[in-house]
């Protein structure tokens, strides 16, 4: 009985451990694909001929690269150069409360790159990414969101922006870290995360 037992959880382990998901992308899954404007970024872990048509439609319909919509990132956006990779891992805690939650991390419009773009040169900073984040989840009064950004270090002063009417209104970092910038939301929108001069 006992091995019978221990055979069926081996076998589930076995079944089960290929669909488990990390926290938050790593470094390198979140490049784009060869072949992209980026030419430093690695090559993605996704042969584009292991992906699934639907796969590659979906992103294309996002106007991201099939490894930008497979990690929730956003690797590259129009108007602006040396970008810096943004996804999001789930894990979202919701007026105090850990969630299941997902935020979908989408390409920005050229106009609220724009913004952002003179926003910070006016800070006498720079834009490290423009994003939309877009969830199921509704009317909440705050929303604490792990973004994950490439080659962020603790000690960077980054601000976070919400970007309303063309206007950019300053959100709360909870927490900077290694590759992660801890945002407060209360409301869905596009984020311009601002790396502003040391004080």
């Amino acid at each position: 009985m006992k091995k019978l037992l221990a055979i069926i959880l081996a076998g589930t382990m076995l079944y089960v451990m290929p669909v488990m998901a990390a926290n938050s992308p790593d470094a390198s899954s979140v490049a784009g694909n060869a072949g992209q404007s980026n030419p430093a970024a690695p090559v993605s872990a996704v042969e584009a001929s292991a992906v699934p048509a639907e796969v590659a439609g979906a992103a294309a319909a996002e106007g991201k690269t099939v490894g930008e919509y497979m990690n929730n990132a956003v690797t590259e956006i129009p108007g602006l150069d040396n970008v810096v990779p943004v996804g999001q891992g789930g894990h979202v805690i919701i007026n105090g409360a850990p969630s299941n939650q997902v935020f979908s991390v989408l390409k920005p419009t050229l106009a609220d790159v724009r913004a952002a773009k003179t926003f910070a040169a006016a800070l006498g900073g720079k834009v490290l990414n423009v994003v939309q984040v877009q969830a199921s989840v509704q009317g909440f009064e705050t929303a604490r969101v792990n973004f994950y950004l490439k080659g962020v270090t603790a000690g960077q002063n980054i601000k976070v922006f919400q970007v309303i009417n063309g206007q950019l209104l300053e959100l709360e970092v909870a927490e900077i870290r290694a590759d992660h910038v801890v945002v407060d939301m209360t409301a869905l929108g596009t984020l311009a995360f601002i790396e502003a001069p040391n004080k």
